[in-house]
């Protein structure tokens, strides 16, 4: 059983960093924890302290938090006394929350926002990235901060690549090496280009805008390698089992793991898509 803390507040407030109404201090950790990656050091004040007293009687924990402001304790520090002193987390994830804050301490708003998308990214989560990578994309001064635009640019291509939206992920590696001249996305656009178009459209655009040959090339090799790589995944083990039963001649059973497997590979999809 998990207990709640403190009390319940019938006035909520508003973590404008965050853009939320807190109830209670359940609700207080929870977004400290998902949203470590874009916390702001003003986030935690005295205003935060005296709403901690007052409404979700939590006295000593306001009053600690109160001395630590004072002292110009780091924001890492004030949210780790938090989640320590309320036992919302364990050790583990504590020392993972606060590693995190150390690592983007220096980071900018974007740039933070930008380490949340790349984590969605990561977790296969690519819808989410995505419009997290949008948001901070409409935020983001184009020409201020030219490499910061271009990776999250990037990044999206690659989200779109893993949903199979090979014409979009195009579009946006495309951007991408528009933006800083990025030989990672001018490949990469040109392995999405070779995928959707006809070897001769393929040529003519690489003739027509003046790419360098030779990273054309990386891009045909890119594919080929992708194609003849053992692939040391689930994927591949799931195929090398279902042609090791087409090869023994156990075609209903291959034509069973066939099926099986293509199921459960749509289902993961469509989680992801969600």
């Amino acid at each position: 059983m998990y207990m709640c803390l403190g009390a319940l507040s019938t006035t909520p407030y508003f973590l404008s960093g965050l853009g939320v109404n807190i109830y209670s201090m359940d609700e207080l950790c929870y977004y400290l924890c998902v949203n470590a990656y874009i916390l702001d050091n003003d986030l935690i004040d005295v205003r935060l302290c005296d709403y901690m007293r007052d409404n979700l009687e939590m006295p000593e924990l306001a009053a600690k938090l109160r001395k630590m402001i004072k002292s110009n304790r780091t924001l890492g520090e004030m949210v780790t006394t938090i989640l320590v002193d309320t036992d919302y987390c364990n050790e583990e994830e504590i020392a993972k929350i606060k590693q995190i804050l150390v690592d983007n301490a220096s980071l900018s708003f974007a740039a933070k926002r930008k380490v949340r998308g790349d984590n969605l990214l990561c977790a296969n989560k690519y819808p989410r990235a995505i419009e997290e990578y949008q948001y901070v994309l409409s935020v983001l001064n184009k020409e201020e901060e030219p490499e910061l635009y271009s990776s999250i640019l990037h990044n999206v291509g690659c989200a779109y690549s893993m949903m199979f939206l090979l014409e979009k992920a195009g579009d946006y590696f495309k951007q991408a090496y528009e933006t800083d001249s990025s030989r990672e996305s001018l490949v990469m656009y040109l392995v999405c280009l070779r995928l959707t178009a006809t070897k001769e459209e393929y040529d003519r655009i690489v003739v027509k805008n003046g790419y360098d040959e030779r990273i054309a090339l990386e891009a045909v090799r890119i594919m080929s390698s992708a194609r003849e790589a053992n692939i040391d995944t689930p994927y591949g083990d799931a195929m090398e089992d279902i042609l090791e039963l087409h090869d023994s001649g156990r075609i209903s059973e291959f034509y069973a793991a066939l099926d099986n497997t293509l199921e459960n590979w749509k289902l993961e999809y469509r989680r992801s898509m969600k």
